[in-house]
């Protein structure tokens, strides 16, 4: 099945060389692609018959129980940002991407953002449903050029994993050094589904606001690891909330921050509202320098009696200790400091598509030296 809904021509090359700093692969090796570019729908491709890919736009008109979907999980009214992108919903800016009940989707399906104008504006929403006992992987991503310093950008994202579907994601952006974005997610996971997500969030940017809600049903598991890096004029806010409704459900969040001069808060709350539910929370900071900051603040309410919360938090400078170890064998101070950065940002590969983890190793280091 080849479905597919260009409505401003292919992708350039150099598009194509962007969107694969953040992890984009040719159309042709995946199951299904959307990209986005400015208020574009560029590409909504499928290959694979149990993958369907629309312009949410498109998507609306195409089957109604969409409307259902959009706005199932957060109220149009959430807050000025998610208002703001609600009023703009007369013409919805974003895709729709169906992994249909049962599929065993063997290609990663891939979406991407691009913002192309230097200062411009982009609202999307994005709905993303996996199907009763479907499986899939999914790779997305934000970009820029590097003519693009200044902007903003605000998205909504809906994830809606039925019950005992499984799905594995990886997420990487990158964007303008000067820009301002928020990012919404809200995910509602279904009896004895399964997910595993990975963040990178290693580029500069002058303020970067994450707010992301997942709620697990009876046996449902979700696991998930960010990295995150902060230089010198950077600012992110993560907030992020895993409520555990039913018996079974369990949740493992696990973030690595570093800050070369930057600012990150970091506020997770993990929610046990049942019997025989399980949870953790992992936060750790490390800095480089006396400049920055960073705020690690975990947060545990069990609601039930029988439910299993813990958390560790830490925040700290480079051992002197590892650091004159490696000097002593005859490393530079900067190339130990690197080194000990690297292994604190070290991922857990088993969560990250091989094809990908050359790119995310290049990344960690990149983002040390300032490369990025």
């Amino acid at each position: 099945m080849d479905d597919m809904t260009t409505t401003a021509g292919a992708l350039t090359n150099a598009e194509r060389d962007i969107l694969h700093e953040v992890g984009f692969a040719d159309e042709s090796t995946r199951a299904g692609t959307s990209i986005l570019a400015d208020q574009t729908m560029r590409m909504a491709l499928s290959h694979d018959p149990g993958v369907e890919i629309l312009p949410l736009a498109q998507a609306l008109n195409t089957y109604d129980f969409v409307q259902g979907l959009m706005f199932g999980l957060v109220d149009p009214e959430e807050n000025e940002h998610v208002r703001l992108v609600a009023e703009h919903m007369h013409d919805p800016l974003g895709h729709f991407i169906w992994v249909k009940p049962g599929a065993k989707v063997k290609l990663p399906v891939q979406s991407f953002t691009l913002l192309e104008t230097p200062q411009g504006r982009q609202f999307t929403h994005d709905i993303t449903l996996i199907d009763e006992g479907a499986e899939v992987e999914m790779l997305s991503g934000s970009a820029v050029p590097a003519s693009v310093r200044k902007g903003r950008h605000i998205s909504i994202g809906e994830t809606y994993i039925r019950a005992n579907a499984t799905c594995r994601s990886v997420t990487i952006e990158h964007w303008g050094p000067e820009m301002e974005v928020h990012s919404y997610g809200w995910s509602r996971m279904e009896a004895g589904a399964t997910s595993t997500s990975t963040a990178i969030m290693m580029s500069p940017i002058r303020h970067h606001a994450s707010h992301s809600v997942s709620i697990l049903d009876a046996g449902a598991s979700a696991t998930s690891q960010a990295v995150v890096f902060a230089p010198e004029g950077t600012s992110r806010v993560l907030a992020s909330e895993a409520r555990l409704i039913a018996p079974g459900a369990r949740s493992q969040d696990v973030t690595r921050m570093v800050s070369a001069g930057g600012v990150i808060e970091n506020r997770a709350l993990l929610v046990g509202a049942a019997a025989g539910t399980e949870g953790f929370l992992g936060c750790d900071g490390l800095k480089l320098t006396d400049a920055g900051e960073i705020r690690a603040v975990p947060s545990l309410s069990a609601l039930a009696e029988g439910t299993q919360l813990s958390h560790e938090a830490s925040v700290g400078r480079i051992d002197g200790e590892k650091l004159a170890y490696l000097m002593a064998s005859g490393m530079s101070e900067d190339a130990a400091r690197d080194l000990i950065v690297q292994g604190f940002l070290s991922l857990s590969d088993d969560q990250i598509p091989a094809s990908l983890r050359a790119r995310v190793a290049a990344m960690v280091a990149e983002a040390k030296s300032g490369g990025m």
